[in-house]
Formats: structure tokens, sequence, C-alpha cells
């Protein structure tokens, strides 16, 4: 079942991985500490109301997780690499988000680890060397 599993892979599955974090987490200790996590501020972490907005957003987030795990493990590793360069336009969303409402450095951080995923996707990491648009 692991003999496709692959260094160069490390990025797809992190990304499957921490994408999914939200399905498990939430439950476990509430929207709160996930919201700060984040990088937002207990200003916003504590009040109520913005917990089921926190929750309808992480519903698209953990579906990118699942969607990642799909395709991962089906092979369909071109598939994973266009999943890796959205995360740019996630990083920048995020980056917007954090500067303006929550800690500077948590929006930076946002932003440099996303490119470095997205670039991931776009040199093709996942599918590897010599790969011409397998997707299977």
């Amino acid at each position: 079942m692991f003999q496709h599993v692959s260094i160069r892979h490390i990025p797809a599955l992190y990304f499957a991985f921490a994408n999914c974090v939200g399905l498990v987490m939430d439950p476990l200790s509430g929207p709160r500490s996930l919201i700060e996590l984040y990088g937002l501020p207990p200003a916003i972490a504590n009040v109520p109301e913005t917990w089921p907005v926190w929750r309808a957003g992480q519903g698209r987030t953990i579906l990118l997780g699942l969607l990642m795990h799909v395709f991962y493990w089906r092979r369909q590793y071109a598939v994973c690499d266009v999943l890796l360069m959205g995360t740019a336009f996630l990083g920048i969303n995020d980056c917007m988000v954090v500067w303006h409402n929550g800690d500077k450095t948590w929006a930076w951080i946002r932003l440099f680890g996303t490119f470095a995923f997205a670039a991931a996707g776009f040199f093709g990491l996942t599918q590897g060397p010599g790969a011409k648009n397998k997707t299977a």
C-alpha cells in the first residue's frame, strides 16, 4: 500500500493531513483554540458569534484536504500538484486576513509557507522528474 510513497510527496501529504486537522480538532477543543492557532486575537476567538463563520470556512478547507487524500492515494500526482499551486491564493488571502486582524508575524509565515507549497506544485514535485501530465 505504501510502496509508492516518496520523499518528494511530503508537501502533498502534509497539505492533505494539515487541512484535515480541523475535522478532528474542532470537536475536541472547539473553534476558539483553532481561531487563535490561525493567528487571530482572543478578541475575535472568544466571540461565539464568529464560530459558525469559522466552521463554514473550515468545512471548505477540510474538503481540500480530503480531495488531496483522494487524488494522492489514487496516484493522480498531477492533480495533487495543481492543488498545491492553489495554495498561493490561499496564502495571499490568509496573509491579508491575519495581517489586518491578528499577528503580523503569522501573516508573513502563512504567506511564505504557502508560496513554498505552491512552488512545489508548480515545479511538479509530486509528479517527479520526467512526468508528462500523467494523472493516473
